[in-house]
């Protein structure tokens, strides 16, 4: 079982993202059209009126965001303890299992007792190697879902201050676009910013 098959397609965290942001700046919007509703006169768009419109490769961000290839290390890290505490428990079992079949080969159940003891300590062995495998992935759940949020946060919060920054209205996906100039990418400026910004915190 691969747990984490849907984690690790970076392909589905750029449809997060965008989703996300797309809520965050309804929101935005929203609260900013509450806040300015008495204050002033929204003036609606003029004809011919130019917007300063920019747009960035989502998978290109991905993959050369310093946070998202932390992300990407701790998704495969989170993968690979999984499958060796599955294989641990599963070769503990496979083991006694074999102990018990042995046994009974061999005729070395002194009581039918005995042999009912074992095969409720397998029934034990397996429930706890259950409960230690839910636990396990719940914790490794929490911490994509912790990750993936901040992943997400990094990059719209980011977007927001270099589009006021350099005075852009607007600021596209590319895969959110059927044509758009490329002139107007600023997918390498915004990964160099994204960099720069982003600091790695040592783990204890």
């Amino acid at each position: 079982m691969n747990y984490f098959k849907n984690f690790t397609k970076f392909a589905l965290v750029a449809t997060v993202i965008t989703l996300s942001m797309a809520a965050c700046n309804q929101q935005e919007n929203s609260n900013n059209a509450k806040d300015n509703k008495n204050s002033a006169k929204v003036e609606p768009a003029k004809a011919g009126q130019h917007l300063e419109i920019r747009y960035i490769d989502e998978d290109s961000v991905l993959k050369n965001y310093n946070l998202a290839k932390d992300f990407e290390e701790m998704t495969t890290r989170l993968q690979n303890e999984f499958d060796q505490a599955q294989k641990k428990y599963a070769d503990q079992l496979g083991n006694f299992q074999n102990s018990v079949n042995q046994k009974m080969q061999n005729n070395q159940y002194a009581s039918e007792n005995a042999y009912k003891a074992d095969v409720q300590k397998y029934q034990q062995m397996e429930q706890n190697a259950q409960n230690e495998m839910a636990k396990l992935q719940q914790n490794s759940a929490n911490q994509m879902q912790q990750s993936q949020k901040q992943l997400n946060d990094s990059i719209h919060n980011f977007l927001n201050d270099y589009a006021k920054k350099n005075n852009y209205d607007m600021i596209l996906f590319k895969s959110a676009t059927g044509y758009i100039n490329p002139s107007l990418e600023v997918t390498d400026e915004v990964i160099e910013g994204l960099n720069k910004r982003y600091t790695k915190v040592a783990k204890k």
